[in-house]
């Protein structure tokens, strides 16, 4: 037999009962010789029947339509994730020029003279060597001061270099460029000679004179 099927309702049976009843005559069951009793009960198997079919065709539906999907917002980023906004930076970076950074070499071939006054130190391990430059860069045209000694930390230096106050640069270079293109650098304070940077002075322009030029001769 088959159990009640959620709850059917008197009309809703006599509906069925009659559906039923329709099927069976225009199939020509309803002239069978049955009782009564016995009709009735054909009837409300078959209304039961049809129900079940009913709910199981709703079920079948629902189950083939699937779970719904909720769309998660977009740009949306978990606690732990990166994201790709960008994070700001607090304040700008600083950066500061020390007294002794390089300056860029020039591209100009032209000697420049002045405005500028020279001084030679001699960082070498060869006596009189700085002397001999000063008259070298004299024949130049450069102006000059009595050759010193290097002192502190560049009392003897392996490569030569000059050093150089603001205004005197084209000087500077032009004497690098004699030199082989030796670095230029900012005058440090102390100035690393015999008195510091009292032993300087106006010289704004000084050739710290090293082993690698000690010998050498001006390339031009």
């Amino acid at each position: 037999m088959v159990g009640p099927v959620g709850a059917v309702t008197e009309p809703q049976r006599t509906q069925l009962d009659t559906t039923c009843l329709a099927a069976l005559q225009s199939a020509g069951w309803w002239h069978m010789r049955t009782s009564p009793v016995a009709r009735r009960s054909l009837l409300s198997c078959l209304a039961a029947a049809a129900l079940v079919a009913l709910l199981a065709a709703c079920t079948s539906g629902a189950n083939r339509a699937g779970p719904t999907s909720t769309a998660s917002p977009t740009g949306a980023t978990s606690a732990t994730g990166t994201g790709s906004s960008a994070v700001p930076t607090s304040g700008a970076p600083t950066s500061s020029t020390s007294s002794t950074s390089t300056l860029p070499p020039t591209t100009t071939t032209t000697i420049v003279t002045s405005p500028g006054i020279v001084m030679v130190a001699n960082a070498s391990s060869i006596n009189g060597s700085a002397g001999r430059l000063a008259d070298q860069l004299a024949a130049k045209g450069f102006t000059m001061r009595k050759s010193t000694n290097a002192a502190g930390i560049d009392e003897r230096l392996d490569a030569s270099k000059i050093y150089v106050i603001a205004g005197s640069e084209g000087v500077a270079q032009s004497i690098s460029q004699l030199m082989g293109g030796i670095p230029v650098l900012r005058m440090p304070t102390p100035a690393w000679i015999t008195g510091g940077t009292a032993g300087l002075g106006d010289v704004t322009v000084l050739v710290m004179l090293g082993n690698d030029r000690a010998a050498q001769p001006l390339v031009a």
